[in-house]
């Protein structure tokens, strides 16, 4: 009597369990799995490399080489050669050291530094905001002031940066980039150009914002 007891009520309880298909399954077991995510050493070497040697990964700008050159992993001799760069090769540049006269740089993910002699900077289009029309052109109300940066001279880096700057309504600077660069310059020209002063443009006989570029003249024989 037992087993004809026992028999209906196991019956009973597996009509109402839900018959899972071998897909189901294994579809389940996968998704229970942990997922296992492979680090790759090369964004942590990029990340070392960041960190080390003070990267702002958000100021890189594209030049092209010069001629072939060597990649290397440190600023110093004691560098190992991590590829060889052939000339006309466009790479990304993101900081420059004066001092050693190399340019941190970006080619195929892999970081390292190049001579500033083997880089020349590839001025980019950039869309300007709607150029408003004027009838009279701002005029500077006071002279450029320009530090020449103290590296760049011992080094005998000289040469014209010209600088293009949106002058305000009010005769200020709101933007300035460079057009023509010069490699340890750029920023000294930038800086010089913000500082200084002008009378703004008119169009009708009103103020309006205008931009114009100025040439800032780096002459070692003045400094």
């Amino acid at each position: 009597m037992k087993k004809i007891i026992i028999f209906p009520v196991i019956f009973l309880f597996l009509s109402g369990v839900k018959v899972i298909s071998q897909e189901e399954i294994a579809e389940n077991t996968a998704m229970e799995q942990p997922v296992k995510v492979e680090t790759n050493s090369m964004d942590i070497t990029s990340l070392e490399f960041i960190k080390d040697f003070e990267i702002n990964i958000t100021v890189g700008k594209k030049a092209k080489i010069l001629s072939e050159t060597q990649l290397k992993a440190k600023p110093d001799d004691s560098g190992e050669t991590l590829l060889t760069i052939a000339a006309g090769v466009v790479v990304e540049t993101f900081r420059y050291l004066p001092k050693e006269a190399l340019w941190a740089i970006k080619f195929n993910e892999t970081w390292g530094f190049v001579p500033a002699t083997a880089v020349m900077p590839i001025q980019e289009k950039t869309t300007d905001v709607s150029q408003t029309p004027f009838d009279e052109a701002p005029k500077m109300v006071s002279a450029i002031q320009i530090n020449y940066p103290p590296e760049a001279k011992q080094q005998g880096i000289g040469g014209k940066v010209i600088v293009k700057a949106l002058i305000s309504k009010t005769g200020s600077v709101l933007e300035a980039e460079t057009v023509k660069s010069v490699i340890g310059l750029d920023e000294a020209a930038i800086e010089a150009v913000k500082k200084a002063k002008f009378k703004p443009g008119k169009y009708e006989g009103k103020p309006v914002e205008v931009w114009i570029r100025i040439p800032i003249n780096f002459e070692l024989t003045k400094f």
